[in-house]
């Protein structure tokens, strides 16, 4: 079992890409997901350049790219950009995400039309050497475990997974241990079910479970910090220390 550390750059749209790069390195994190929304927008090459330059100046990797396709866009030419920008950072994995309804609002034949559209893109993924994974999230269909695991099964792409963060609505546990065989990263963070944002210590109760449901199963992922209280930086330094020692203690 292995856990490797990241942070999205959106954790602080208002950061530059160099200021993002030096944040992570003093953490001691290994990998950002960027952000296809602030940081780095598909296909712009000045972007690519400058992140690539100041990730491998800090010796870090990009652990995926964090776009906002939607599954039910239908525009392949718009997910060939985000799958050819990812390739570019040096990702491996594209995050997108799965409709824009509830797994209680999803029509079966939307959910069909959805599988299909998932498989095409899948498909382009691939040709850029890309994991297509769907965040966890409500208003969506993977909004729970078994919505998630019977889309996964259904596509039955290897390079379709999905993502894992804690919902306010939901039963966590049972969702990650579900999703165990798809999944691809998880997003970490601390906050309660009026989304105000707590220090990632006040989580550490819950956050143990989870990663001792990973740990019992033998599963190896990318632990991705999000999310920070007051979008303070020291608050941030805080947290990556927490997720640190829990990892060790894990």
């Amino acid at each position: 079992m292995k856990f490797t550390t990241g942070m999205t750059s959106v954790t602080f749209r208002e950061k530059s890409i160099e200021e993002i790069t030096l944040l992570a390195k003093q953490a001691g994190l290994s990998e950002i997901e960027w952000g296809a929304d602030r940081h780095v927008l598909p296909s712009d090459a000045e972007a690519i350049k400058n992140a690539r330059f100041h990730m491998e100046k800090n010796g870090l990797l990009c652990s995926s790219y964090g776009s906002y396709y939607r599954i039910g866009d239908r525009d392949e030419e718009a997910f060939r950009a985000i799958c050819k920008t990812a390739e570019a950072l040096g990702a491996g994995t594209v995050r997108v995400w799965l409709g824009r309804l509830g797994s209680e609002r999803t029509s079966p034949e939307l959910r069909a039309q959805m599988l299909e559209e998932t498989k095409r893109l899948a498909a382009i993924a691939e040709a850029y050497h890309q994991i297509l994974a769907f965040e966890f999230h409500g208003k969506t269909l993977n909004d729970n475990g078994e919505s998630s695991v019977a889309f996964l099964a259904d596509c039955a792409k290897e390079n379709v997974k999905t993502y894992w963060q804690p919902l306010s609505f939901a039963d966590n546990e049972k969702n990650l241990s579900l999703v165990l065989p798809y999944l691809s990263a998880v997003h970490v963070f601390t906050w309660d079910d009026a989304y105000r944002r707590y220090p990632l210590a006040d989580g550490t109760e819950a956050w143990k479970n989870y990663l001792r449901i990973l740990q019992e199963a033998n599963v190896s992922t990318k632990l991705i910090m999000e999310f920070v209280k007051d979008d303070d930086a020291s608050q941030f330094l805080a947290d990556a220390t927490v997720l640190h020692e829990w990892i060790q203690n894990a």
